[in-house]
């Protein structure tokens, strides 16, 4: 048999929907192959020489456009559906779904039926989401991220409100993953921004990674941290992270004392390791030994002196895992009240020693409702008192 590429003309034809018995545009002599929009055999059909029906198929990929718009044609022209298969090398049972699917015979579009196959495409790349598919949820999650509401937040009022009907319940990461991979267009971009952080997308922690790439020596992980460390009874723990400067060329320690939220703010003339340390070691130095237990930071390379550290100051560092601030979320909590005095973008460079004193005064003297109104600066001397060496 001779294989017929569709010429322009009829591709055109085919597109404007031409019925059957309507002449061809241009005076096409309408063959049944161009008339169907190809050759009637094809390198990918075996038809067998004995009684003529085996059939070997080979694999092929989801229908494209152009076979769409042969199907088209063939229904217009009054092919069956077997005969179609066979031209396109496709089975029946294909066929017969992609009809099903785009409304029948009598209904069906070509170009119509290709945006649905990928409306499809994009939809199973992106998963089933409850949220999506339940109106009333839906409008819930929405209305409470508008109103500044974190994804947990909005999770946790849902069930305490919906205590009965688990369709209008839903988890935090299953918001997440509504906000950053389900929802497109102006609405991810209003959702991402009622966020309190606007990332663009969302980084999922990698607990699992076996990638020593980068990674600090000798380093012990949070789960090794003492029992004690959670409980916020024991006084002594600290938190740790740098508020970093303009274009990341600057930089301010930070120290957070976990049971008080005392806040220290380390000036660093460098944010290299040996600066970091020495500047850590100074500020913690000058408290008791009874008040300088452990320090808890992430997998950042300026802690590269992380056992000169311990050893100098008798205390334990632990490291986060990779991706996972909220392992040391009261340092991440206080950044934000930092912040407040050290905007994103400010030359930390050009701070003073006063300067920084006196922000964190200001800081440490702000009451706190989680220490019953108390400052953290009335707690710590409190601390400091009870730890003083008795006469």
């Amino acid at each position: 048999m001779i294989n017929q590429i569709p010429t322009p003309e009829y591709i055109e034809a085919v597109s404007a929907g031409y019925r059957s018995g309507e002449a061809p545009p241009n005076g096409i002599e309408e063959s049944p192959q161009t008339r169907l929009g190809g050759s009637a055999g094809s390198a990918l059909i075996e038809k067998s020489r004995g009684d003529g029906h085996g059939i070997a198929m080979t694999m092929r990929p989801a229908l494209s456009l152009s076979e769409r718009i042969e199907i088209q044609a063939g229904l217009r022209a009054g092919e069956s559906q077997a005969a179609m298969a066979r031209r396109l090398g496709r089975s029946a049972s294909v066929i017969c779904s992609e009809l099903k699917r785009n409304g029948g015979p009598e209904g069906y579009r070509a170009e119509a039926a290709d945006l649905r196959a990928r409306e499809r495409r994009g939809a199973a790349r992106r998963g089933r989401c409850l949220i999506a598919e339940h109106p009333a949820l839906k409008a819930e999650v929405h209305a409470r991220l508008r109103r500044g509401w974190s994804p947990e937040e909005v999770a946790g009022s849902l069930r305490r409100d919906h205590p009965d009907l688990p369709a209008m319940q839903t988890s935090h990461e299953s918001i997440y993953r509504y906000v950053y991979i389900v929802a497109r267009g102006e609405l991810k971009r209003e959702l991402v921004a009622c966020l309190r952080r606007h990332h663009a997308a969302r980084r999922t922690g990698r607990r699992g990674s076996t990638s020593t790439q980068g990674q600090l020596k000798d380093m012990e992980l949070i789960d090794q941290r003492p029992p004690e460390v959670e409980t916020r009874l024991i006084p002594g723990h600290y938190e740790g992270d740098l508020i970093l400067g303009a274009g990341n060329r600057s930089a301010v320690g930070v120290l957070v004392e976990r049971t008080t939220r005392f806040t220290i703010l380390c000036h660093l003339p460098q944010k290299d390791a040996t600066s970091v340390r020495k500047a850590f070691e100074r500020k913690l130095s000058a408290l008791p030994g009874t008040l300088r237990k452990s320090l808890t930071y992430d997998q950042g390379k300026e802690m590269a002196e992380h056992a000169t550290l311990a050893a100098n100051l008798q205390l334990k560092v632990f490291f986060c895992h990779a991706h996972s601030p909220w392992e040391r979320a009261t340092c991440e909590s206080q950044n934000d009240r930092i912040r407040h005095y050290l905007p994103k973008g400010t030359d930390l460079s050009l701070v003073s020693y006063q300067q920084l004193r006196a922000y964190q005064d200001m800081l440490n003297e702000r009451p706190r409702k989680i220490l019953n109104w108390k400052s953290p600066a009335q707690c710590f001397q409190e601390l400091l008192i009870s730890n003083q060496p008795s006469n």
